[in-house]
């Protein structure tokens, strides 16, 4: 299957997960603000950028920006670490675990296939 439709299928599925991921967020947030629980824990991680194209990292920013409890406070020049704020990042691998699999979802959306780097 060639790259443009892999777009033409991934970009729109990605927009229905990020909504019902957002939403999910959105919800958990609320109910920690209601009812203050111990699953709160700010903290900042650095991530390794693995996007090939300025506008997956755009994609990508704006969906970590737009999930309730994160934000990407800054991108290196390089485009090639991100740090991001998070209010549950009491398991700091865990959040990278996280960011690293909206990364996949993001370049499969733009039609091609994640790579790894190694540890």
């Amino acid at each position: 299957m060639s790259p443009a439709i892999k777009r033409l299928w991934g970009l729109p599925w990605l927009a229905v997960w990020a909504t019902g991921a957002i939403a999910a967020a959105s919800a958990q947030v609320a109910r920690d603000i209601i009812a203050p629980s111990s699953k709160l824990a700010p903290g900042i991680v650095i991530v390794a950028l693995r996007m090939p194209t300025n506008t997956e990292v755009a994609v990508w920013m704006s969906l970590v920006n737009l999930t309730p409890g994160t934000l990407v406070v800054e991108i290196s020049d390089a485009l090639d670490e991100a740090w991001v704020h998070s209010l549950y990042a009491g398991d700091p691998q865990a959040l990278k675990d996280d960011l690293n699999a909206l990364q996949d979802r993001v370049i499969r959306s733009f039609g091609a296939e994640p790579v790894r780097e190694a540890p």
